[in-house]
């Protein structure tokens, strides 16, 4: 892995520029156990951020649901 092609993949996924460069300052020093730290951290918090939008699909599921079975009672 290089640099600028960490620098494009974070860039693409929306990570600030703070972050990016810090990113980047580690592979380049070749410092990739820590970037790989990093990086681990970064997607567990893109993991919580997918199960928080998860639960809040699952209850607009349950809403349309209730909604369809009022709809039919009538």
């Amino acid at each position: 892995m290089n640099a600028e092609s960490a620098r494009q993949c974070l860039t693409d996924i929306g990570c600030s520029s703070e972050r990016i460069s810090r990113l980047a300052e580690l592979v380049e020093a070749g410092r990739l156990t820590e970037a790989k730290q990093r990086l681990r951290c970064l997607r567990c918090e893109l993991m919580d951020e997918l199960h928080a939008c998860q639960r809040r699909v699952d209850q607009l599921d349950w809403l349309i649901r209730e909604t369809d079975r009022a709809n039919t009672a009538k």
